[in-house]
């Protein structure tokens, strides 16, 4: 994994304008929201789907990058004011602290018209579509809708965990997605890859309000049902693995380490 996230960051360095291009502002606040310090989780996933369905590194190594800074944008987004008005972010000042909220959402938009200059330019249409449904008007932005939209009423316990869905598990979904169509898998294994990730997100997300005893997860679902609906999900996640046959000694090692980062 630590490989894989190596080769990723030096894409990622490689590929984004430097902070002196101008404007350099924006620049500066695209590649300090970039190199914040996450885990990578999303692109791992891609490259190491890519690679248990026989393809390579560099096959899912671009597109990776792609999906890492859509989640960015989606971060950057998420922590302004208007939205979830977070000031800090992964132990350091959210993006619009750094700098000012101007700059964070063109940051974010740059960083959301760049992840899809960087999958149109593999020459693989298919990922393109994937990602920009994942992350639309029915997909991301949805999640996030739907999200500022309970802050002010009380949804059922379907309506929530189809936000936490939308929000989270489907880019999970995509990027595993992603990369089996990267390694030129068929369809079935395709299917398998996007299951197997949404059902990884899903208990991520689960697990991560565990640990934060989110209020909102707490009141709606409750611990012990939350705890439960994570357990699920986690051996759903597992159960996936059958589809990658023995090429899924990674991915097991990817999730299992996952899963003990809520431990």
């Amino acid at each position: 994994m630590n490989e894989i996230l190596q080769l990723i960051d030096a894409q990622l360095d490689e590929l984004l304008p430097a902070e002196t291009d101008n404007p350099t502002l924006l620049h500066a606040a695209m590649r300090y929201s970039v190199f914040s310090g996450g885990k990578r989780i999303r692109p791992v996933l891609c490259v190491a789907v890519c690679e248990a369905l026989g393809g390579s590194v560099q096959d899912a190594l671009v597109a990776s990058c792609a999906i890492e800074i859509l989640h960015t944008y989606t971060l950057i987004h998420d922590d302004l004011p208007a939205m979830d008005d977070d000031d800090m972010r992964r132990g350091k000042p959210s993006c619009h602290k750094k700098f000012n909220e101007a700059t964070a959402i063109l940051a974010g938009d740059a960083l959301l018209t760049l992840a899809f200059e960087w999958l149109g330019g593999t020459g693989n249409v298919q990922p393109v579509v994937d990602l920009a449904r994942a992350s639309g008007s029915l997909g991301i932005i949805a999640g996030q809708q739907d999200d500022m939209t309970m802050k002010n009423s009380t949804p059922s316990k379907a309506q929530f965990l189809e936000m936490q869905r939308k929000k989270t598990a489907i880019l999970f979904s995509v990027s595993c997605g992603i990369g089996a169509r990267c390694a030129k898998a068929g369809n079935d294994q395709i299917a398998h890859a996007q299951l197997f990730g949404e059902t990884l997100g899903r208990a991520f997300q689960l697990f991560d309000d565990l640990c934060d005893n989110d209020p909102v997860t707490m009141s709606v679902i409750g611990r012990e049902e939350t705890m439960k609906l994570a357990e699920k999900y986690k051996a759903d996640s597992y159960n996936e693995l059958s589809a990658f046959a023995s090429e899924a000694t990674q991915l097991r090692d990817i999730i299992d380490f996952t899963y003990s980062s809520f431990k």
